[in-house]
């Protein structure tokens, strides 16, 4: 069974088709209704792929992406951490009058008061949102330079993929001016002035039992358009949880980057605040996706916008202090939101979030050396057992059949060899990023190990069932973001060397949703990590030193009042807890300083099991239990 191919062909096929859209799009004329308009600065074009839906190619772009996958608290997570070099050193850290706060923050006009703040038709996305003549009206609204951000700078609204001329269904909906007199009446109970933004659904409203006290916790869903440029058009609804303490407390802006657990979770920064929090989940993410779902419509600033508009129909509400936050691709989800829209909220603590190149080798030259000294016996431990896993392949492809007959599971658009080795590539890349070093020689058995427990060791680190149909599935809309923007790991395989039947399969295209078209455009994640380092101001980046995913690490270059703390043993689990005394001190009065809160005598304590589960494509079985919602 060979890997699915690269079509050597894609680029005459690709200038084939663009020949015959040629007359089309003259006769068209004007702007596409309800599809993405061509960038200013036509990006270098990198392909087009389609998967083949049953192609046994495959690999795992995310080999461990998962952004909030090994957020669970627990999962290796190593009580000693290292110290950041950069860490409090940045020359405006604390100089700044109101320590990263936006003047306007949380009582700009637009931002709580405007009848149109969250509302209107194109709400967020022009720079002038409401001050326009045309806006909500022009069909290119939101194409515009859009709360601060470049509009040329790799962010046009087509930012990712061309899904060609798109014709535009009416959705019927109108936006309506939200009633202030009722959200901002602070007598009133809050689901009452929560069901006065317009496009708010309540779905659930309880305290008690699992709610922690003092809180009120909701299930929601928010009305948003499928493309922010063209509101007027197709719509879908967002799920987001809130949990409500106060008007005036600070408010934590969460996302796993994925789903959104509807349980009573709340995050590190939310619990250290003693803050209000709203968890979002990402578009194109079930229950979040529209029906029918245009593809080309999933990008980072499509969902930066999504992000937007939800945060300006609550600041009506919510006056305090805002802050984003979420791990892995989570992380680089609230970073992404915060270079579209730098002043929605006032700072930014992102968990292991990764900013990845295309088949990006820098995951290559971390993993030859994780632990460095110290773990070379583990390292080798771990080459040694995928070794052996591969040398029985017969063996271990008659129990994943088994395993599949158990479970119910099918391989269509991998296939069973190709599932087998990606897992086995992926054994030594989640062993760090979700395992403990303590860990190797109990969890790593040695060659003298049956096929049985060789199989269940594989299971146990990454989940056999990941790269079956069902596991690939939910994540598909992960898989395509990968494949057109964020980019993956090169795959960690040539030290297997011939037992590796299929090279340079596990990459972000084969996994990416079959019959998908997509091309990737490799100005999106530069473009990120430019504005980190020469706009950024008020971000928290917190690693751990033996996660993969720290390969890929933000820096901070000339960001300002910005901070880099690395747990030093740690995994994807590394939280602001887990840092030596000082660091964690550091960090926590940081948080504090960002939202104008005075050190407390008794600051609240966090509670790891509290956090939100852990969502991702390779969450292995003992941590995926807890992401049911």
């Amino acid at each position: 069974m060979k890997p699915l191919p690269l079509s050597s062909s894609s680029s005459t096929t690709r200038l084939a088709r663009w020949a015959l859209l040629v007359p089309l799009l003259t006769l068209l004329g004007g702007p596409a209704a309800c599809g993405d308009d061509e960038p200013d600065d036509p990006r270098p074009d990198s392909g087009t792929q389609t998967v083949d839906a049953g192609a046994d190619a495959g690999t795992d772009v995310d080999a461990g992406m998962e952004a909030d996958a090994g957020s669970d608290p627990d999962a290796g997570s190593d009580p000693d951490a290292g110290s950041d070099p950069d860490a409090g050193t940045d020359v405006d850290a604390g100089m700044e009058a109101d320590a990263g706060s936006d003047p306007d923050a949380g009582t700009d006009a637009d931002a709580g008061s405007d009848p149109d703040a969250g509302t209107d038709v194109d709400a967020g996305m022009e720079a002038d949102a409401g001050s326009d003549p045309d806006a909500g009206t022009d069909v290119d609204a939101g194409m515009e330079a859009d709360a601060g951000s470049d509009p040329d700078a790799g962010t046009d609204a087509d930012a990712g993929t061309d899904g060609g001329v798109v014709a535009c269904t009416p959705s019927g909906w109108v936006d309506t001016p939200p009633d202030l007199s009722i959200i901002q009446n602070t007598s009133l109970d809050i689901r009452t002035r929560l069901e006065a933004i317009p496009g708010i659904t309540v779905d659930q409203d309880r305290t008690g039992g699992s709610v922690p006290a003092g809180y009120r916790h909701f299930v929601l869903r928010y009305n948003q358009p499928a493309d922010h440029a063209h509101p007027e058009c197709q719509r879908f609804e967002q799920r987001l949880t809130l949990m409500h303490k106060a008007d005036t407390s600070p408010m934590v802006l969460y996302t796993s980057g994925y789903n959104v657990s509807t349980g009573t979770s709340r995050s590190e920064p939310a619990q250290l605040l003693a803050a209000n929090q709203v968890a979002v989940e990402h578009r194109f993410f079930p229950p979040s996706i529209p029906s029918p779902a245009d593809w080309s419509q999933l990008t980072i600033r499509q969902s930066a916008d999504d992000f937007h508009r939800i945060t300006q129909a609550l600041k009506p509400i919510y006056t305090g202090k805002w802050v984003s936050t979420g791990g892995s691709k989570g992380g680089e989800t609230v970073v992404f939101f915060r270079r579209f829209h730098p002043d929605d909220v006032d700072a930014t603590v992102a968990y292991v979030a990764p900013i990845t190149k295309r088949n990006d080798e820098r995951f290559v030259t971390f993993q030859d050396t994780v632990g460095d000294d110290a773990q070379r016996a583990c390292r080798e431990r771990l080459w040694a057992f995928q070794r052996e896993v591969l040398s029985r392949r017969s063996q271990m492809l008659s129990l994943v059949d088994a395993y599949a007959a158990r479970f119910e599971l099918t391989y269509s658009q991998l296939g069973r060899e190709l599932a087998l080795e990606h897992a086995v590539i992926e054994t030594y890349f989640a062993f760090w990023q979700y395992d403990s070093a303590a860990n190797c020689n109990r969890n790593i058995p040695a060659a003298t190990a049956t096929d049985q427990e060789l199989f269940d060791a594989m299971d146990y680190e990454v989940g056999i069932n990941s790269f079956s149909d069902q596991g690939i599935t939910p994540y598909a809309a992960y898989y395509y973001q990968a494949a057109a923007e964020l980019g993956w790991p090169q795959p960690y395989e040539k030290h297997l060397g011939a037992l590796i039947h299929f090279p340079d399969t596990d990459t972000g295209e084969v996994y990416s949703p079959p019959g998908i078209p997509f091309e990737f455009r490799p100005s999106a994640m530069p473009d990120i990590q430019d504005w980190v380092s020469s706009q950024g101001q008020r971000l928290m980046f917190i690693y751990g030193s033996y996660d993969p995913w720290t390969a890929a690490a933000y820096v901070l270059g000339n960001s300002q009042d910005s901070y880099l703390f690395t747990v030093e043993g740690g995994n994807h689990s590394a939280r602001i807890s887990q840092l030596p005394a000082a660091q964690q001190a550091e960090a926590k009065a940081t948080l504090n300083r960002w939202m104008g809160i005075s050190p407390l005598k008794r600051a609240p304590k966090f509670v790891p099991s509290e956090e939100p589960p852990a969502f991702g494509p390779h969450v292995p079985p003992r941590l995926r239990e807890a992401s049911r919602n």
